[in-house]
């Protein structure tokens, strides 16, 4: 069995850290289903049973959920997003050491940033391409640019220093 036919289709945590597995078709099977009503509103039928939940998403994998006084945040992984994760893909730097860090092998496709840059958490900084997919690689805090150790066109090891800062 390979690893994609392994990973469930989808992966939440929750804010409080609990992660549960989600396979849309399992749960339409069991009599689940999530209606688009219009804008961030949608109708979760559950059981012959309806209720109005409201869903905000601040970016690709964050959302928030909220039903009548209750809402909970969510991170939801697809395949892609695990996958990347069990190659550490999650781990852009290596903290105090003020470096960014190749997360997984690849290829540099484009560098986005040069020595003196000020770069704000979240900047991508690269592009590395791995598993015929092109990931963004950013910034996990504050800083300046000291050195861009890589090319474009260049392959990277995991671990490789990509980007030191001051």
């Amino acid at each position: 069995m390979s690893d994609i036919e392994k990973t469930p289709p989808y992966l939440v945590q929750l804010d409080d850290g609990s992660r549960f597995p989600v396979n849309p078709e399992t749960l339409s099977a069991e009599g689940t289903d999530l209606l688009h009503l219009r804008g961030n509103r949608y109708l979760l039928v559950r059981n012959g049973q309806t209720t109005t939940v409201v869903i905000q998403a601040s970016d690709r994998r964050s959302i928030s959920v909220s039903c009548a006084s209750h809402g909970v945040t969510a991170v939801v992984s697809d395949h892609r997003d695990q996958l990347l994760a069990d190659l550490g893909a999650d781990k852009g730097h290596s903290g105090t050491e003020r470096t960014i860090d190749a997360p997984m092998p690849g290829l540099v496709l484009k560098i986005n940033v040069k020595p003196g840059d000020a770069v704000k958490n979240g900047t991508s900084v690269l592009v590395l391409e791995a598993m015929k997919m092109e990931n963004d690689i950013k910034s996990r805090f504050d800083g300046v640019v000291s050195a861009v150790r890589v090319r474009a066109g260049e392959p990277v090891t995991k671990g490789a220093i990509l980007i030191e800062f001051e």
